[in-house]
């Protein structure tokens, strides 16, 4: 896999140095969420206000951890994966305008529900389910029911993005030996690989305009963050800010990235300039 390379500025935004996962704009650009480990037996999703910095749990009343938190475009609905005991991670489905909850929960013991994202017309919820029909791309409606396998494949598949017009998934999937990022239509036909070679290459997220794709790869040995247009080509290195850049996704103005970055030990989340 052969990238230019991109030079932008880093805005750090968070201090705390905690260990982060899966952040995600909801209510426009003023607020951030993600799952961070807030303490050594709690990973609890958080909210970001990009206005002052200030923080505050989402879910102050669950006690159980809560990771990968999407919201829906207008903000109503907000989906998560929370363990339970059996299955391992469920899927919980929240409507914030009539307070009411839906709950996906796969059927084997060791199963999980991951990775949600929500259809931008507000009609179904796309997630990673690995259960007694292997590691999936599935879809529910927002009660929870309808399972719909929409990536059936050996091996894995995992990490779904919906593009903004709701007619693609990206995805990752190790189908042909590695795990590289695909793209298929919304129905799950169409499926195409965008990326080759021995890096693993995951966690796409799609630009506003659903012309490009931001992912990371372990290309050259440490995580970085790529970005390519929608059909593969243009493939492009974001310069490397620390240890490890991971989980990025596209600010609503379509010409920053936030991403996870390990620097000095200390996991934070850093606004990035994509150039051009």
């Amino acid at each position: 896999m052969s990238s230019s390379r991109l030079t932008g500025e880093h805005q750090r935004l968070t201090h705390d140095g905690k260990l982060k996962f899966a952040p995600t704009f909801v209510h426009g650009d003023q607020e951030l969420t993600f799952a961070v480990h807030e303490a050594p037996n709690l990973v609890a999703i958080k909210r970001l206000r990009l206005a002052g910095g200030a923080q505050e749990r989402v879910h102050p009343g669950i006690s159980d951890h809560q990771f990968d938190p999407a919201f829906s475009a207008d903000g109503r609905y907000h989906c998560f994966a929370m363990s339970a005991t059996s299955p391992q991670l469920v899927l919980v489905i929240q409507d914030t305008k009539e307070k009411s909850e839906a709950i996906f929960r796969p059927r084997e013991a060791r199963a999980t529900a991951r990775h949600p994202s929500i259809a931008p017309d507000g009609s179904r919820v796309v997630f990673a389910l690995s259960d007694v029909t292997g590691h999936q791309i599935a879809s529910v409606n927002l009660q929870g029911r309808d399972l719909k396998i929409l990536a059936e494949s050996a091996g894995m598949n995992a990490w779904p993005s919906l593009s903004p017009d709701g007619k693609r998934i990206a995805f990752a999937s190790s189908r042909d030996g590695t795990i590289q990022i695909h793209v298929m239509s919304a129905d799950g036909c169409q499926v195409r690989r965008l990326t080759k070679g021995p890096a693993l290459n995951m966690r796409p997220s799609w630009s506003p305009d659903g012309r490009r794709l931001a992912f990371t790869s372990s290309e050259g040995g440490k995580y970085r963050i790529h970005i390519m247009n929608g059909d593969g080509s243009g493939l492009q290195l974001l310069a490397e800010g620390g240890e490890r850049d991971d989980y990025p996704i596209w600010h609503p103005d379509g010409k920053h990235l936030v991403v996870v970055s390990e620097r000095g030990g200390r996991s934070d989340l850093y606004l990035i300039d994509v150039p051009g």
